[in-house]
This record gives C-alpha cells, structure tokens and sequence, in this order.
C-alpha cells in the first residue's frame, strides 16, 4: 500500500469507489500532457471523461488530506515551511 492509500483509509467518509477513482486520479495527473482536464484525464487512465465528472460533484475534504499527506510525508521533527505563489497579481506593465 503507498502513501496515498494509506492516507484515503484513514479519512472518514469516503467510499471505496470514491478512493479508488481518487488513486486513479492523482496518478493519471503525473501522467497527463498538456492541460489537466476530463478529456486528457479520460485519455491517459481507463476511467472514461463522464465517470471524471460524476466524481468531481461529490465532497472531498482537501485540507484533511493535506494535512494527513504532511503528517506522513515529513519527519515531525523537521521545521516546515510554507510560500504562496502570487503570480496572480497583475504586473504593472499588464494591462486591464
């Protein structure tokens, strides 16, 4: 069992259909060239783009999992540091 498996067992309320796609997902994501969307998600795994959409309209908790992913991944005794990328905001030279 990997890390991501591990972590989806742990958190309460997801079904086993719901951590099965999840796995499929973040797997197939490492995977996909060029945008990430249903459509390349469909093309490089076998769930198909309507089975992507079905999913992505039911709950997940992001901040549990990152925090269980966190929790795992780093060594609690190792100082954890954290940057915002703010690419968003407009350059001065951007126009309107």
């Amino acid at each position: 069992m990997n890390i991501l498996e591990s972590i989806l067992q742990q958190m309460s309320g997801i079904s086993q259909s719901q951590k099965k796609i999840l796995v499929i997902l973040f797997s197939t994501i490492l995977l996909v060239y060029g945008k990430v969307n249903f459509t390349n998600l469909s093309r490089y795994s076998s769930l198909s783009e309507k089975t992507y959409r079905r999913h992505f309209l039911k709950k997940f908790n992001f901040s549990e999992f990152h925090q269980c992913f966190i929790k795992k991944a780093l060594n609690s005794e190792q100082t954890i540091i954290a940057a915002i990328d703010c690419s968003f905001i407009k350059k001065k030279w951007q126009k309107d």
